[in-house]
């Protein structure tokens, strides 16, 4: 192969291809034949025959080179060619993979611990097959519509230094005339032209990346021309023309390739043209003479360039790109719920996991079975954080045929490897069956939970013990229970954190009267414990005319006299799957042209039938019917208020009448009556309190992630919140009133794809009043709030059988995290551990010197990821129980990709605990150790 010229100077010419995983088609389908697959004929062809040509240049040796992101193509490319994947090994540098995540991922509604798992599972199949050589530590994201501001968060935390941007509000290939409106001004693309199209961009944790927008979209030379390179070199001519300044040490990046192109082809004269020909013939007519002369390169050619040549770049900090296109938060729920289900449920098996590898109760080979189905559930749900997936942005066809399957097997088969976890954990506790019916409850989330220990246990079908249970003796005592309205035992707890506690089902009633004298139904209906209370009214459609919460003795209201919270209401709305009505969909010269999402003033919900579903000592629950008069849509609303808890749970089934999205609204105000001014909410990975910039009339939503919060200033005063289940549509609207998009069904075009959603969904939210501390309203840990309500507790009960010989404490924790700074704790604090991959013994990584060598020892490893949010610790200390009971233990920082940044340090003979130094809101712990057997 000729050597790889070096690019000082000019502009580079960077060989690309965009594939979707899936949009207009199927991943099948653009793998292998599709009508817009032509070939030869108009330069885009189906992604084997890409791959195809790819190497037959690199085997040309002409100083071709390619960039590609998506790493799932190329496991089907293996299966079929495995000869091929060796020629983009051996190409070197020549073959650069971006980042090497399973697809491109979305990172705006996408699930936090998915985007870093899809480049996780990438990289680890890239490095097995030979590519890690390959593998640039970079996320090429220029196809998401619109970007978090705090992405640089995780992409630091994943050692990644680089990234790809090309959709910001502006930008050409979207709504070229959208601009700030209130007050006016340039558009993010006109201010990243003018103030640096390369720059740092940094997050509220202080964490920073170098990113490129790139001006003119992701494949500025689209497809090779039929006409011959002269065409092709023009058109990075005009480029370099018009965009001339803006680029650190005046060095240029064009990428060339766009949706599905391939990288050479027959002209109309019967000549072969590639990319290195492109750019052969634009030096020969205009690079020798214009001074910006044109090197063939990959986007780390590129980067790497300009972080070497030096110079100051400008920062961003942060980058408000997060409002490019917002309709697609709400635009096919299921495949949001689904996705933060099976995420949610695999992140707890990793942790059950964990505590029984640490515990040295089974042997690894069992362990290794149930670690393969976490990793098999991780690989299927990869798929999911495509930027044209989780988004539903593809049409009816993609969308029934793959994405909403595929969405439901992720789901399931997180639900069933989860399931599987415990039954792993309950076989192995030692409890006795003689002093009743044994049930172990866990709590997987990595700290102790104030809320949500709530345990619901199920017993088998025709298992009549169930109507024998009484009471149950958990670590607090005897306590009552209560029959859910499934049949289930609803009994209080209170594991760990990350751990678990055995609790005996018991046929002993308590003393006394347990259960509350039945409330009937009528207009009203009130749910209320010792912290709140809520009355939900028929005449405004059961939703919420009343919510009281107490504090210090004062009773306050969280919405205005008359005021109806959860209030469903219609919204006539002309976007598509991608927009909201409200958005430009185009542009007359430079006018955008809006559509309409406003409330239907003609929608009219009546309340219906409600019943109690349960009325006990533990829970409440009422169901009830609304129907909106006009269109006869139904909907379900479920209430649910637990003892204890200051939370209001609803569930809301229905579907949406075509052209409308559904919305649900809460009316807060503060305890002085003032309407909020600004909202803060959760991020994939962090908090965010500064609102996009308005680019159109009327509301503009914000992709949230577990919380949204509704605040009289930025950042304080909070008025109360919602917590929910992957429901990232919120806003204030024009009087301050929280609105949630909870279902959408918009068929309109305007975009590269439509499509409909009539099917009936389930949406789950939670209301929470603000949290006092010192007397007033405070932000303190809206996070471990939300994931207390989202994340239920797991329960199971332990069989006779299964305690025979078993070796597990009746209560255990694999550990739990506190904050300080320079030492001294922090209270009230967002932190927490997660095990982010348990790894089995003799996997690859470094290890406790000396282990492997001694009799019975066998090395594992286990990572460990520290969260915190709303937080200013400087360290974490992280106490591991089972690090005192192991005889060599070592340490060391990884990146969230499991990459060493530091070498294994010894850890103290029988200590439990580890200090990590926290700068930023996520960190990576590898913590090795020797594991004898039975021990």
């Amino acid at each position: 192969m000729t050597a790889a010229k070096p690019f000082t100077q000019g502009i580079l010419i960077c060989p690309t291809t965009h594939i979707d995983w899936d949009w207009i088609y199927t991943f099948d389908q653009y793998y292998a034949s599709n009508n817009q697959a032509q070939g030869s004929s108009n330069g885009r062809d189906t992604v084997q025959n890409i791959f195809n040509a790819a190497g037959a240049l690199f085997a040309k040796k002409i100083g071709f080179t390619f960039s590609v992101t998506e790493v799932g193509y190329l496991q089907r490319y293996a299966r079929d060619n495995p000869a091929g994947i060796a020629a983009f090994a051996a190409a070197g540098d020549a073959f650069c993979l971006m980042g090497g995540g399973i697809t491109s991922p979305d990172n705006l509604v996408c699930n936090g611990e998915l985007f870093i798992r899809n480049y996780l599972v990438g990289r680890t199949w890239a490095k097995a097959v030979g590519l890690s050589g390959n593998l640039y530590d970079s996320a090429w994201l220029p196809d998401d519509f619109g970007h978090d501001p705090q992405l640089p968060v995780v992409l630091n935390a994943m050692g990644l230094t680089t990234a790809g941007l090309s959709r910001v509000p502006g930008s050409p290939q979207g709504s070229p005339c959208a601009a700030p409106i209130d007050p006016p001004g340039p558009s993010i693309a006109a201010q990243l032209n003018a103030s640096g199209l390369v720059f740092q961009w940094q997050a509220g944790d202080g964490s920073n990346i170098t990113a490129l927008y790139m001006p003119d979209t992701y494949g500025t030379v689209g497809y090779l021309s039929l006409s011959g390179a002269a065409s092709n070199a023009q058109t990075v001519n005009s480029f370099v023309q018009t965009y001339k300044t803006g680029w650190p040490n005046n060095l240029r990046f064009i990428p060339v390739g766009v949706d599905f192109a391939t990288p050479s082809i027959t002209t109309l004269s019967g000549q072969p043209l590639n990319w290195v020909d492109v750019t052969n013939s634009y030096n020969s007519t205009y690079g020798n003479d214009n001074g910006v002369p044109g090197t063939t390169g990959t986007w780390k050619t590129y980067m790497e360039a300009v972080l070497q040549a030096g110079g100051t770049l400008p920062v961003n900090a942060p980058l408000n790109a997060q409002n490019y296109w917002t309709g697609y938060f709400a635009s096919r729920p299921a495949l949001k719920t689904n996705q933060y289900a099976a995420a949610r449920a695999l992140m707890s098996a990793e942790f059950i996991s964990a505590l029984l590898r640490t515990s040295g109760a089974y042997a690894s080979s069992a362990l290794d079975a149930l670690d393969a189905s976490i990793w098999n559930g991780w690989e299927v749900l990869a798929p999911s954080s495509h930027h044209d997936f989780v988004t539903g942005t593809s049409p009816d066809s993609t969308y029934y045929g793959e994405q909403l399957p595929l969405s439901q097997q992720g789901r399931a088969v997180a639900t069933a490897t989860l399931s599987q976890a415990m039954e792993l954990l309950a076989q192995g506790i030692a409890a006795t069956q003689d002093e009743g019916f044994p049930v172990v409850v866990c709590n997987t989330l990595g700290f102790e939970r104030v809320q949500g220990r709530l345990a619901e246990v199920a017993f088998p079908a025709g298992d009549d013990r169930a109507s024998l249970v009484r009471s149950a003796r958990t670590s607090r005592g005897t306590v009552p229970i209560q029959r859910s309205a499934e049949g289930n035992i609803l009994v209080m707890t209170a594991p760990p954190s990350a751990g678990y506690e055995t609790v005996y089902l018991s046929t002993l009633p308590i003393p006394g009267p347990i259960v509350p004298p039945p409330q009937p139904i009528g207009d009203t209906v009130t749910l209320s414990n010792e912290l709140i209370s809520a009355t939900l009214s028929q005449a405004n459609g059961w939703g919420i005319s009343q919510f009281s919460y107490k504090v210090d003795g004062q009773t306050h209201s969280l919405f205005p006299n008359g005021a109806i919270g959860n209030q469903l209401r219609f919204y006539d709305d002309t976007g598509n799957i991608y927009q909201f009505g409200n958005e430009p969909i185009s542009c007359s010269g430079t006018h955008p042209n809006y559509g309409v999402f406003s409330q239907s003033t003609s929608a009219n919900f009546v309340g219906g039938e409600a019943r109690w579903l349960e009325q006990g000592p533990l829970r409440s629950r009422l169901q009830a019917v609304v129907t909106e008069q006009h269109s006869g849509h139904t909907f379900t609303l479920e209430y649910s208020l637990v003892a204890g808890e200051r939370f209001l749970r609803m569930r809301l089934t229905g579907a949406s009448p075509s052209n409308m999205s559904v919305v649900v609204a809460f009316p807060m105000v503060s305890a002085s009556g003032a309407t909020p001014q600004a909202l803060s909410h959760g991020t994939p990975h962090l908090q965010q309190d500064v609102l996009p910039v308005p680019n159109w009339p009327g509301t503009t939503f914000v992709a949230t992630h577990d919380y949204v919060i509704p605040c009289l200033q930025q950042a304080s005063q909070p008025m109360g919140g919602i917590y929910h289940h992957g429901i990232p549509a919120w806003t204030l609207d024009s009087e301050g009133v929280l609105l949630g998009v909870v279902l959408r069904n918009t068929p309109a075009g305007g975009r590269g794809a439509s499509g409909s959603d009539s099917g009936t969904h389930l949406q789950e939210y939670v209301l929470a009043p603000p949290v006092y501390v010192g007397g007033s309203p405070q932000i303190v840990t809206p996070l471990k709030d939300a994931l207390s309500v989202t994340t239920r507790l797991e329960a199971r009960l332990i069989t006779g059988r299964e305690a025979q010989g078993a070796a597990l404490a009746e209560t255990a924790s694999l550990g739990r995290v506190t904050a300080t700074n320079a030492g001294t704790p922090v209270e009230q604090q967002d932190v927490m551990i997660r095990v982010a991959r348990v790894q089995a013994p003799g996997a690859q990584g470094g290890y406790p010197s000396g282990c492997g060598t001694t009799s019975g020892a066998i090395p594992t490893s286990l990572v460990l990821r520290t969260e915190k949010r709303n937080s200013d610790a400087t360290q974490l200390t992280v106490q591991l129980p089972f690090l005192g009971k192991a005889g060599t233990a070592e340490m060391q920082a990884v990146t969230a990709l499991e990459a060493p940044l530091t070498a294994l340090t010894a850890v103290p003979p029988r200590t439990q605990t580890v200090t990590v130094d926290s700068p930023q809101a996520l960190a990576s712990l590898r913590i090795a150790w020797c594991k004898t057997q039975g021990g």
